[in-house]
C-alpha cells in the first residue's frame, strides 16, 4: 500500500536505494527532511530518504508543538515572516491537517494599567489583521482583571491589571511528521529508516549520492542521486567531517527550557505567556 511504510517493503526499499540513481537524496527524517522529499516527489522527481533512527527521532519529536504566527516578530518588524508563518499556521489549521493541528487559546497576563494595554493591544489587533478576515481561529480579547483570574485563578491578583487573550495552535508533532512522510512515500518517494549517511560520495567536487549503512544488518552500500539535500539538524556537522566537506558554516545546538510542575501547582489549562523580566513573578516566566 503506497505510503504505508510497511516493515515488510523494507528490503524492498534498500535494494530501490541501492539500484539507483535518483534524482534527490534527502538524508534527515524530520519535518525537514519528510518535507522536502514531499515536494520533491509531489514533482514528479525519484526522491529517496535515509534516516539514522526512526521518523522524527530528534528535534521534531521533542519541540514546543506550536504552530504560531511569530507573534514576537512583530516587535522586529518581521512582518514578511508574520504573515507568512499566519497563512500557513491557517492552511494546517483549517485544510492540511486540521486531525492534528487544533487552535489553542493563550493569556497574557497585564500588570501595567496605563501603558501595556493599549502596546500589547496594538500588537494583536495587527496580528489578527495580518491574518485576515477569513480565519480559522477567533480573534483577541481584552480582559478584565476579574476576567483574567477566573480563567487563571493560580495569577496573583495584587498588581494584575487584566489580560489579553489571543490564540495560535498547538500540533502533534512526531504525529505530523509521520504524516508527511507517509504522503511523500504515497508520491512514490522511498523512505528508508535506521539507515546512516556515513559519508558523502564525490564526483569530482560535486556531490554525487551517499554511503549508506543500513544499521540492521550493518551492510553499506552507495546511494546515488542527482542532488543531495542534507537535513540532518545538529547532525549536519558529522556528515560533513566524514566527507570532508567544507560547508562554510556549523549547526550550534540550541534548546528551549520548559519547567514540569504538578498539576496542583498551576491551577490553569491554558498556556499563560509571561515575557521575559516581568516584574511580578520575576524569574518564573514561559508558556
Amino acid at each position: 500500500m503506497p505510503g504505508a511504510l510497511d516493515a515488510r517493503d523494507r528490503e524492498g526499499a534498500v535494494r530501490k536505494l541501492e539500484n539507483g540513481p535518483l534524482d534527490v537524496l534527502v538524508i534527515g527524517g524530520g519535518i525537514t527532511g519528510a518535507g522536502a522529499a514531499l515536494d520533491a516527489a509531489s514533482r514528479g522527481l525519484r526522491v529517496g530518504l535515509v534516516e539514522s533512527r526512526d521518523l522524527a527521532a530528534g528535534t521534531s519529536s521533542r519541540s514546543s508543538k506550536l504552530i504560531h504566527g511569530g507573534l514576537r516578530y512583530l516587535e522586529q518588524r518581521d512582518f514578511k515572516l508574520v504573515k507568512e508563518a499566519l497563512r500557513e499556521r491557517d492552511l494546517l489549521v483549517s485544510r492540511l491537517a486540521p486531525h492534528l493541528v487544533r487552535p489553542l487559546p493563550f493569556l497574557y497576563p497585564l500588570y501595567k494599567k496605563v501603558v501595556e494595554r493599549p502596546y500589547v493591544g496594538a500588537g494583536l489587533v495587527l496580528y489578527d489583521a495580518m491574518e485576515g478576515t477569513r480565519r480559522p481561529v477567533p480573534y483577541h480579547r481584552h480582559l478584565s482583571t476579574r476576567g483574567a483570574l477566573r480563567r487563571a485563578p493560580a495569577l496573583r491578583p495584587e498588581r494584575l491589571a487584566g489580560a489579553m487573550l489571543y490564540y495560535d495552535a498547538q500540533v502533534d508533532d512526531a504525529r505530523y511528521t509521520m504524516t508527511v512522510a507517509r504522503t511523500a512515500a504515497a508520491h512514490g518517494a522511498i523512505v528508508l529508516t535506521r539507515a546512516s549517511a556515513t559519508a558523502l560520495l564525490r564526483d569530482g567536487e560535486r556531490v554525487a549520492g551517499a554511503r549508506v549503512r543500513d544499521e540492521e544488518t550493518g551492510r553499506e552500500f552507495d546511494v546515488r542521486a542527482s542532488a543531495v539535500i542534507l537535513c540532518a539538524g545538529v547532525w549536519s556537522d558529522l556528515v560533513h567531517e566524514a566527507s570532508g566537506v567544507r560547508a562554510g558554516y556549523q549547526v550550534r545546538m540550541s534548546k528551549g527550557v520548559h519547567l514540569v510542575l504538578a498539576g496542583t501547582a498551576i491551577n490553569e489549562e491554558r498556556p499563560v505567556l509571561h515575557p521575559v523580566g516581568r516584574a511580578v513573578d520575576r524569574g518564573h516566566h514561559g508558556h
